[in-house]
C-alpha cells in the first residue's frame, strides 16, 4: 500500500497532465474554447496558488504540532516540503507561460501552420497550455491531501 501511495504522489499529477496533453491534441478542444479566457484564468487559479502554497510552507517551518513532530522524526519531513516545493514550482510555471501566451501576439496565420497530419502550431500550444494547468492543479491537489492528512492527526 505504501508503494501505491509513494508512486501516486510522485507520478500521478505527471501522468494526468501527460493524459490531458495528448487527450487535446487528439480531440482539438480550442475551437470550442476562448483560449484567452481561459489562460487569464489559469493565471489567476495558479498565482493564488502560488501564494497559499508558499504560506503554508512558512507554517509547516514553524509548526510543532504532533502530525509535525511524527514526520520529523520518521525522517519525511523533507518529503513534504518536497511535494511542497513541486507544486510551488508548478504553480510559478504555469502562471509564467499562460503570461507569455497571453502577452505574446502571434498572427492567426501563423498559428494554423501544419506541424504534421492536422496538428496545427496553435493546436500544439494551446494542449500545452491545458496539460501543464492539469499538473499544476494535480501537484497542489495531492499535497494538500498529503498536508491535511497530516494536519488530521
Amino acid at each position: 500500500m505504501k508503494t501505491i501511495d509513494n508512486l501516486k504522489e510522485k507520478y500521478l499529477s505527471g501522468l494526468i497532465g501527460l493524459l490531458v496533453f495528448v487527450l487535446a491534441i487528439c480531440l482539438e478542444p480550442s475551437p470550442l474554447l476562448k483560449m484567452d479566457i481561459f489562460v487569464e484564468k489559469a493565471i489567476d487559479i495558479s498565482s493564488i496558488s502560488f501564494g497559499f502554497l508558499l504560506a503554508v510552507l512558512a507554517l509547516l517551518m514553524q509548526s510543532e504540532t504532533t502530525g509535525i513532530k511524527r514526520i520529523k522524526e520518521a525522517g519525511r519531513f523533507s518529503e513534504l516540503i518536497a511535494y511542497n516545493k513541486k507544486s510551488v514550482m508548478a504553480s510559478a510555471v504555469l502562471a509564467v507561460m499562460c503570461l507569455i501566451y497571453v502577452s505574446l501576439d502571434i498572427p492567426e496565420s501563423y498559428k494554423q501552420h501544419l506541424l504534421f497530419g492536422s496538428t496545427t502550431i496553435g493546436l500544439i500550444w494551446d494542449s500545452i497550455v491545458f496539460g501543464f494547468f492539469a499538473f499544476q492543479i494535480m501537484s497542489v491537489y495531492l499535497f494538500l491531501d498529503l498536508f491535511y492528512f497530516i494536519v488530521k492527526q
